[in-house]
């Protein structure tokens, strides 16, 4: 049986997709769906991050070279790249995980 997309339905993607070039191949798909595009970046201190990674099962730890890797290539989301809107939610560094 083919299955349409339901047009109401909302998909949301979570993944480190720091910068522009990185985002544009889903928000190209999402264009040619006519699907409304919205970002929520949650914005952690490095430091932070860092301090949280620590704190996690060993078996749940991210290499710290790669927690920096993406900070560095982090490039914050912005409706000209072609969101509709864009959420912060800002984490300071004492608010508890």
């Amino acid at each position: 049986m083919d299955r349409q997309l339901d047009t109401k339905a909302v998909v949301y993607f979570d993944a480190a997709l720091p910068g522009a070039r990185h985002r544009k191949p889903i928000i190209d798909i999402a264009r040619q769906r006519r699907a409304k595009i919205r970002a929520v970046w949650i914005n952690v201190p490095l430091s932070t991050a860092l301090e949280r990674n620590a704190l996690r099962p060993l078996d749940q730890i991210v290499l710290e070279e790669s927690i920096r890797s993406v900070a560095s290539q982090f490039e914050p989301p912005s409706v000209d790249e072609g969101f509709e809107a864009v959420t912060i939610v800002e984490i300071q560094p004492n608010d508890v995980a």
